[in-house]
């Protein structure tokens, strides 16, 4: 599951979104260097934390997307450690500073309580989870019942939305790829994403211990309502000031 998309994604990402995007995350972890970053898919941010003098390990559940994580640490010149493994289970080797979840992981899990008790396990005290998820407002207003075409150089994604129970939303995606003899190849996958509402994430991790700030769309400003992605900025027992 996800690895059509995970073998078009960087394809068809904006780069300087992705760049003001890594250099917000590295701000909000400020000086915490020993770190896991969990649903870590291709590595994109991984290998960027690890650029910026971070020392990383990188999880996910599926081998193909860890291969290529580790393809491109290899070609970044830095060095990450990969492991096979999903949220809810995975355990660093010692307690970290921080632990990230970045791009909607949090969005694929139902109920991500049992990963909130697990990365508050995994933290040192006064350690940060952070992780986004696309907002109950774009999932609802922009993104539910829609279709939406997304095009790079030699692929062109179409992507459907239809909303199913339980807040989710299903996404059937089609890859269309040029092959060397001028036609195309054709990838199908399908995935799911839930909606979740800010006020019931911040009760789930203050349950777990943490105190919580909220932001949206890469500011450190309280999320508009018309915000498209909120940051979860949740650190281990209380902080002053």
């Amino acid at each position: 599951m996800y690895d059509a998309l995970g073998n078009h994604y960087d394809a068809l990402i904006d780069g300087e979104y992705y760049d003001k995007w890594y250099s917000y995350v590295d701000e909000l972890i400020g000086d915490r260097n020993v770190g896991a970053d969990v649903g870590c898919g291709s590595g994109l941010f991984t290998v960027e934390l690890a650029r910026r003098g971070k020392e990383v390990v990188g999880c996910d559940t599926s081998p193909r997307m860890l291969t290529k994580a580790f393809d491109r640490a290899k070609k970044a010149g830095v060095n990450v450690r990969f492991v096979e493994s999903d949220a809810e289970k995975f355990k660093p080797s010692r307690p970290v500073e921080f632990i990230t979840a970045m791009n909607d992981v949090v969005n694929y899990m139902k109920d991500p309580s049992p990963f909130f008790r697990t990365a508050a396990a995994n933290l040192e005290s006064g350690g940060l989870l952070l992780f986004d998820i696309s907002s109950e407002f774009k999932l609802r207003e922009h993104i539910a019942s829609h279709t939406f075409c997304i095009e790079g150089d030699d692929t062109v994604c179409v992507w459907e939305s239809s909303p199913v129970a339980n807040g989710a939303l299903k996404y059937f995606l089609r890859f269309f790829t040029r092959t060397e003899n001028g036609l195309y190849r054709l990838e199908e996958e399908s995935q799911k994403q839930y909606i979740h509402e800010e006020a019931s994430l911040t009760a789930k991790l203050e349950e777990c211990g943490f105190t919580v700030k909220v932001y949206g769309d890469l500011t450190k400003r309280k999320p508009k309502q018309n915000a498209l992605r909120l940051h979860f900025s949740a650190v281990k027992g209380s902080v002053n000031g």
